[in-house]
Protein backbone atom coordinates (compact mmCIF):
# COMPACT_ATOMS: atom_id res chain seq x y z
CA UNK A 1 0.00 0.00 0.00
CA UNK A 2 -0.73 2.78 -0.78
CA UNK A 3 -2.26 1.08 -4.29
CA UNK A 4 -1.88 3.56 -6.95
CA UNK A 5 2.32 3.00 -7.22
CA UNK A 6 3.84 5.55 -5.06
CA UNK A 7 4.37 6.02 -1.48
CA UNK A 8 6.57 8.76 0.87
CA UNK A 9 10.48 8.35 1.79
CA UNK A 10 10.27 7.86 5.96
CA UNK A 11 6.81 6.89 5.82
CA UNK A 12 5.81 3.43 6.77
CA UNK A 13 4.76 1.65 3.83
CA UNK A 14 2.80 -1.20 4.19
CA UNK A 15 3.00 -4.77 2.05
CA UNK A 16 0.61 -7.67 2.89
CA UNK A 17 0.55 -11.21 0.74
CA UNK A 18 -3.25 -12.82 -0.53
CA UNK A 19 -4.44 -16.03 -0.06
CA UNK A 20 -2.45 -17.70 2.48
CA UNK A 21 -3.89 -21.22 1.51
CA UNK A 22 -4.25 -22.42 -2.09
CA UNK A 23 -6.39 -25.57 -3.21
CA UNK A 24 -5.31 -27.12 -6.80
CA UNK A 25 -7.73 -29.81 -7.85
CA UNK A 26 -5.55 -31.99 -10.29
CA UNK A 27 -6.52 -35.49 -12.09
CA UNK A 28 -3.91 -38.16 -11.90
CA UNK A 29 -5.34 -41.24 -14.35
CA UNK A 30 -8.74 -41.91 -12.55
CA UNK A 31 -8.93 -40.72 -8.98
CA UNK A 32 -9.17 -36.74 -8.74
CA UNK A 33 -6.53 -35.28 -6.52
CA UNK A 34 -6.82 -32.11 -4.14
CA UNK A 35 -3.44 -30.57 -3.25
CA UNK A 36 -3.81 -27.88 -0.43
CA UNK A 37 -0.39 -25.41 -0.09
CA UNK A 38 -0.29 -23.46 3.18
CA UNK A 39 2.44 -20.48 3.53
CA UNK A 40 4.86 -21.32 5.64
CA UNK A 41 6.72 -18.09 5.78
CA UNK A 42 6.79 -14.39 3.73
CA UNK A 43 10.78 -13.05 3.12
CA UNK A 44 10.00 -9.43 1.81
CA UNK A 45 12.98 -7.93 0.04
CA UNK A 46 12.00 -3.88 -0.26
CA UNK A 47 14.45 -3.67 -3.15
CA UNK A 48 16.46 -0.56 -1.54
CA UNK A 49 19.96 -3.12 0.40
CA UNK A 50 17.90 -3.27 3.42
CA UNK A 51 18.30 -6.66 5.37
CA UNK A 52 15.20 -8.80 3.93
CA UNK A 53 12.40 -9.94 6.49
CA UNK A 54 11.01 -13.43 7.10
CA UNK A 55 7.83 -13.95 8.71
CA UNK A 56 4.89 -16.24 9.25
CA UNK A 57 2.90 -13.39 9.18
CA UNK A 58 1.59 -12.29 6.06
CA UNK A 59 0.70 -8.77 6.77
CA UNK A 60 -2.58 -6.92 6.66
CA UNK A 61 -3.90 -4.01 4.50
CA UNK A 62 -3.84 -0.68 6.41
CA UNK A 63 -5.37 0.41 9.36
CA UNK A 64 -4.29 -2.96 10.42
CA UNK A 65 -0.64 -3.24 8.91
CA UNK A 66 1.33 -5.38 10.42
CA UNK A 67 4.32 -5.63 8.08
CA UNK A 68 6.07 -2.19 6.71
CA UNK A 69 9.05 -0.60 5.59
CA UNK A 70 10.05 2.76 5.81
CA UNK A 71 12.02 3.89 2.69
CA UNK A 72 15.36 6.60 3.15
CA UNK A 73 15.39 8.54 0.05
CA UNK A 74 13.46 9.16 -3.04
CA UNK A 75 14.12 6.43 -5.72
CA UNK A 76 12.13 3.63 -7.70
CA UNK A 77 11.99 0.75 -6.15
CA UNK A 78 10.51 -3.29 -6.51
CA UNK A 79 9.04 -5.17 -3.80
CA UNK A 80 10.21 -9.01 -3.94
CA UNK A 81 8.22 -11.65 -2.17
CA UNK A 82 9.64 -14.93 -2.00
CA UNK A 83 6.87 -17.27 -0.08
CA UNK A 84 7.55 -21.11 1.25
CA UNK A 85 4.79 -23.20 0.67
CA UNK A 86 4.31 -26.84 2.47
CA UNK A 87 1.72 -29.01 0.78
CA UNK A 88 -1.23 -31.73 1.63
CA UNK A 89 -2.76 -33.72 -0.79
CA UNK A 90 -6.42 -35.72 -0.32
CA UNK A 91 -7.01 -38.41 -3.61
CA UNK A 92 -10.88 -38.63 -4.10
CA UNK A 93 -13.30 -40.87 -2.00
CA UNK A 94 -10.79 -40.38 1.33
CA UNK A 95 -10.99 -38.09 4.39
CA UNK A 96 -7.56 -37.86 5.54
CA UNK A 97 -4.72 -35.28 3.85
CA UNK A 98 -1.41 -36.78 3.40
CA UNK A 99 1.44 -34.77 3.64
CA UNK A 100 3.18 -33.70 0.41
CA UNK A 101 7.21 -34.08 1.37
CA UNK A 102 9.63 -31.22 0.96
CA UNK A 103 8.88 -27.01 -0.02
CA UNK A 104 7.98 -24.91 -2.63
CA UNK A 105 8.88 -21.64 -2.94
CA UNK A 106 7.31 -18.65 -5.29
CA UNK A 107 8.65 -15.28 -5.74
CA UNK A 108 6.47 -12.48 -6.62
CA UNK A 109 8.06 -8.95 -7.67
CA UNK A 110 5.73 -6.05 -7.21
CA UNK A 111 5.21 -3.42 -10.03
CA UNK A 112 7.71 -0.70 -9.90
CA UNK A 113 7.26 1.86 -6.73
CA UNK A 114 8.01 5.36 -6.57
CA UNK A 115 9.35 6.36 -3.58
CA UNK A 116 8.87 10.48 -3.48
CA UNK A 117 10.19 12.72 -0.82
CA UNK A 118 8.25 15.85 0.60
CA UNK A 119 8.82 18.91 2.56
CA UNK A 120 7.18 20.68 4.94
CA UNK A 121 7.01 24.41 4.50
CA UNK A 122 6.13 26.93 6.37
CA UNK A 123 3.91 29.45 5.14
CA UNK A 124 2.37 32.82 5.96
CA UNK A 125 -1.04 31.50 7.03
CA UNK A 126 -2.75 31.85 3.17
CA UNK A 127 -2.93 28.53 1.24
CA UNK A 128 -2.09 29.16 -2.47
CA UNK A 129 -5.41 28.91 -4.43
Amino acid sequence: QPPNAWTLARVDTAVYAQQATRPLVATILHPGVTIRATAQAYTWDFGDDTTPITTTDPGSPYPHASISHVYRAAATRTIRLTTTWRGEYLVDGHTNWLPVVGTATTITTSAPLHVHTAAPRLVDGTAPR
